[in-house]
């Protein structure tokens, strides 16, 4: 039996200060422009875009979607998948990973969401795509947030963050 983990264990262990982090912050108060700025501005203080951990986060879903673990779901514009329910191991988050180019489908975020975007091809310069016409960093929506999703540039993984699972799909 082998004891090397899973990809989805190592990235887990990735994740678990950031999933630590986000779950001890008040996601709930976050109602303004102000609020909101300020949660993205400490979450990059703490754990930078650029540092080694995320950095190695996005190589981690870059390997994985082209090994079809991760975004192995959808349309070829809009792949997914979960990497993990909320629970006591995810801090009460789930952590889902889409792979997309152009729009997603319309949702509601009743407790926020918070994203690590990065290019799908991490060889890429940062500013060869968008996510929510900003390039790839940690993007929070907040409580009761409603939008579409839209990659514009390069093909983006994206790996989002929602407390207690909390989604609300909205029909075409």
């Amino acid at each position: 039996m082998s004891t090397e983990a899973t990809p989805s264990a190592a990235l887990l262990e990735l994740l678990d200060p950031i999933l630590a982090r986000v779950a001890a912050l008040d996601l709930a108060s976050c109602a303004d422009e102000a609020q909101i700025r300020e949660l993205e501005a400490t979450i990059e203080r703490e754990f930078p875009h650029a540092g080694e951990r995320v950095q190695a986060i996005g190589r981690a879903l870059e390997r994985g979607v082209q090994e079809g673990w991760l975004a192995n779901r959808g349309q070829p514009e809009a792949r997914f998948s979960r990497v993990a329910k909320p629970g006591p191991a995810t801090h009460g988050l789930s952590i889902d990973v889409v792979s997309m180019v152009g729009a997603g489908l319309e949702h509601t975020h009743p407790a926020g969401e918070l994203t690590i975007g990065f290019p799908a091809d991490m060889d890429r310069a940062p500013d060869t795509c968008q996510f929510e016409g900003r390039p790839p960093s940690w993007v929070f929506l907040g409580p009761g947030s409603r939008h579409v999703p839209r990659v514009i540039g390069e093909r983006m993984n994206l790996i989002y963050f929602l407390p207690d699972g909390a989604l609300q799909w909205h029909r075409p």
